[in-house]
């Protein structure tokens, strides 16, 4: 029983290292300018309002990061899965030679920040023409969260009984129509952890896209808060503002594919 005490309230105080942040941003976020200076800070504005909210999403260009991107995280997403899908199928089923160091070299591109890769990653974009442009962005995204999304797969394609496989043998499958018809089902818990991790991923990066990108008209939301900082003042419970909208999608997003997220969480866990 005091286990169990301990363990509630661990789970309550790393719930509030999480919730705290975000419900002084919610609270930061209905305070008029004059209520973000006030001392001592309130919790609970005196007087709270939506017009930060309104200023937002009818006088900057917020709705236009959004659309950004929703687009560039889309986009990179269905990319990295079309690519990290049959790569992990093939190194969680096939036996090939240099399979072992294969894996190696995909573990060993996750300890490498991407910081440092700026340089090159401008140099070749550049090359192909795509700086400043939307589609680079999702190229580079979808590349480098592909090692990530393999390893990941993997483990779930591990998880698949030989069972399975050995009866679409049986039954005349090929290898492809059993991974598209077969496995891929099985897998879907999998699948839908992967996406979100990777949207959270894309819609959250930063440093690549300050890069890569030129035009305000091309910015991503993180991009887009950045602008909203001025040299001299910066509107703080605006910035508060447009940083909850952008919460709202990732919100949604899980809300919607929790079920996938947990059961892949779950799924991937346990092997057999």
């Amino acid at each position: 029983m005091r286990r169990r005490v301990w363990f509630v309230v661990a789970l309550a105080a790393a719930s509030a290292v999480f919730l705290l942040p975000q419900l002084w941003l919610l609270s930061l976020s209905l305070k008029s300018k004059a209520g973000v200076y006030e001392y001592p800070p309130r919790w609970i504005p005196a007087s709270a309002t939506l017009a930060n909210y309104a200023f937002a999403l009818t006088r900057t260009q917020v709705p236009w990061y959004l659309w950004n991107s929703a687009i560039v995280a889309s986009v990179a997403a269905a990319g990295t899965m079309a690519v990290a899908i049959p790569a992990a199928y093939t190194l969680s089923r096939e036996r090939f030679a240099g399979r072992g160091p294969l894996l190696a070299a995909l573990l060993a591109v996750q300890m490498i920040s991407p910081v440092v890769l700026l340089v090159p990653i401008y140099a070749v974009v550049e090359r192909l023409g795509l700086i400043d442009t939307r589609a680079g962005l999702m190229l580079v995204y979808a590349a480098m969260q592909v090692p990530f999304t393999v390893w990941v797969l993997k483990n779930f394609f591990d998880a698949v009984p030989r069972s399975i496989f050995e009866a679409a043998r049986l039954d005349g499958a090929s290898r492809a129509r059993t991974l598209w018809t077969i496995v891929l089902p099985i897998v879907a818990p999998g699948l839908g952890a992967s996406a979100v991790f990777n949207l959270a991923a894309y819609w959250s990066e930063f440093c690549l896209a300050l890069v890569l990108l030129d035009s305000q008209e091309r910015f991503t939301m993180p991009l887009g808060l950045f602008s909203f900082q001025s040299a001299y003042e910066t509107d703080w419970q605006l910035l508060a503002a447009a940083s909850f909208i952008a919460l709202v999608p990732v919100i949604a997003a899980f809300v919607f594919l929790q079920r996938f997220f947990i059961a892949g969480l779950t799924s991937g866990a346990v092997k057999g």
